[in-house]
């Protein structure tokens, strides 16, 4: 089966910079797969996505779509983009905005009007039809944006912060009709967001960016567990034991402090040499814990409350691309 994008040793390098924008991404997105693509500013998503959707062409590598170059007319046809600026006649209704998209995506008006009312429709935007775009709401301008991108249903649909300004409602009716279109349709998204969480919640994959480079790709709960820093919170039936928690869980590999008579244990999700898991697979804050309780028991040390809390992909993150923590090394392997 031919991947909806293919990049391969993708570069690229403007005139008068010291760096590539782009520096060897390797990379591809199968048919009906979501991927996010996450990074600080500056890391290279939207050259990135420039180039996929052919505006601008590499210095180096390959990039294809549906296995063609982006400038062929299936490319052309089977993509959609949403991106961050505007693409309206801010005179022009609503309605006659999408007419001149349908056009432009060489549809007939009368084909796609059933199709546009229902989209409409779906986004709260129905009432709007007749109104001109000026006087929209940021969030609905993006909802609009959505709406014009999926006039003709693409085999590709690229995303470059799609829930800008929106609020959480309509957030969330952009993720549910997107979910049911990949359903339903099979398209592929690519997704750029500075919502982490909008990330973690729609996509299968996500690969993060710094200085042009993948630092790492894997599913959210892949690079969670991966490098998500394990936060166990005990609290013992005596506050003064709390110490002594302390120093029996260093003896599994947790370091912690006492805060208010609970002690605070974290630990980093080991990775055995390449990267791989662990070899006795025992790599979790929560695979520890009966064993980290039983030792407790073997001190005399009673513990009447535990919780762990769950690390996220902000957390990794910030992890990652913090403090020079960049592991080039890594950097072509995807998780899966």
């Amino acid at each position: 089966m031919t991947d909806v994008i293919f990049c391969q040793d993708l570069v690229k390098r403007y005139a008068g910079r010291d760096r590539n924008a782009v520096d060897g991404v390797t990379f591809a997105v199968a048919p009906g797969e979501a991927l996010g693509v996450l990074g600080p500013n500056g890391a290279g998503k939207t050259t990135l996505i420039k180039m996929i959707c052919g505006v601008t062409p590499p210095t180096a590598g390959q990039v294809a779509l549906f296995g063609q170059p982006p400038s062929s007319a299936r490319a052309r046809r089977e993509l959609a983009a949403v991106h961050q600026a505007t693409p309206f006649d801010m005179m022009l209704s609503v309605r006659d905005n999408l007419r001149v998209a349908a056009g432009f995506r060489g549809l007939r008006w009368r084909d796609a009007r059933d199709h546009v009312d229902r989209l409409l429709a779906a986004f709260d935007l129905a009432d709007h039809a007749g109104h001109l775009a000026f006087t929209l709401s940021g969030g609905q301008h993006r909802r609009l944006q959505v709406v014009r991108a999926l006039i003709r249903v693409p085999g590709l649909l690229v995303l470059d912060e799609p829930s800008s300004g929106m609020d959480v409602v309509g957030r969330r009716q952009v993720w549910q009709l997107l979910s049911e279109i990949r359903a339903e349709h099979g398209t592929a998204t690519m997704w750029t967001s500075h919502n982490i969480d909008e990330l973690e919640r729609n996509c299968d994959r996500v690969m993060m960016l710094d200085h042009g480079r993948v630092l790492q790709s894997g599913s959210p709960q892949t690079l969670i567990g991966r490098f998500g820093q394990q936060i166990l919170r005990l609290s013992p039936q005596r506050a003064d034991q709390c110490a002594a928690i302390v120093a029996v869980a260093a003896r599994f590999g947790f370091t912690g402090h006492c805060d208010a008579g609970t002690a605070c244990l974290s630990r980093s999700a080991p990775r055995a040499a390449g990267g791989s898991a662990p070899a006795n697979g025992r790599s979790s804050a929560g695979e520890i814990l009966p064993d980290l309780l039983a030792a407790l028991r073997g001190e005399q040390i009673a513990v009447r409350a535990v919780e762990i809390e769950r690390a996220s992909l902000e957390d990794v993150f910030v992890t990652l691309t913090s403090g020079g923590q960049r592991p080039w090394a890594d950097a072509e392997r995807s998780l899966g």
